[in-house]
């Protein structure tokens, strides 16, 4: 349980981490100090230190809440939405990961993090990613039964979820999903 400031009822870990996913979003996570998080989240250093001993540590909380909350939305999805089309899979998991440019900069971040040397955060977006696979794999089976290229496939589309997110960030010039969407329908 989130510990408070005394008589505050403030949840002193949901403003730490929020602030510090606002701060990464804006300036990455190099830029990010405990610091900062501390000046503008209005609390004082020792208690952002009583929560977390490095930033480190509280980029492991961030990337682990991120993962889960796209994970938790793409999971419900499923299990709510039985009848899914392969087209509406794909829209769906391209919406959720691409539906907020501070999330989406918050996932390039933490991966350019996990990439740059960061092997704890590493080990943590292959355990994610696996889930991701899984995810896809499983609903496309439900689709359309059991395939060999079902692995592969999965991968593919998370992947390109990754690309469309940088692409995004770029502002290039994309076409709209629904494009995409049917053009990676086409391909697999």
């Amino acid at each position: 349980m989130a510990k408070t400031a005394k008589g505050s009822g403030r949840d002193n870990r949901k403003i730490i981490i929020d602030t510090a996913i606002s701060i990464i979003g804006e300036k990455g996570v190099e830029h990010t100090s405990l610091a900062r998080i501390a000046k503008e989240s209005g609390l004082s250093k020792g208690t952002i230190y009583y929560y977390y001993a490095s930033k480190n540590d509280l980029i492991f909380d961030i990337a682990d809440l991120h993962m889960e909350r796209i994970s938790a939305t793409l999971f419900s999805m499923l299990e709510n939405e039985k009848a899914l089309s392969r087209e509406q899979l794909l829209t769906a998991f391209f919406e959720t990961l691409l539906g907020s440019e501070t999330r989406s900069r918050l996932h390039l971040y933490l991966i350019q993090e996990a990439v740059s040397g960061n092997t704890v955060l590493k080990e943590r977006f292959r355990k994610t990613y696996a889930r991701w696979f899984s995810l896809v794999e499983k609903a496309y089976s439900r689709m359309s039964g059991s395939r060999k290229e079902l692995a592969a496939e999965s991968e593919f589309i998370v992947a390109l979820a990754d690309g469309l997110i940088l692409q995004t960030l770029l502002e290039t010039d994309m076409p709209p999903l629904d494009k995409i969407v049917s053009l990676v329908r086409k391909i697999l």
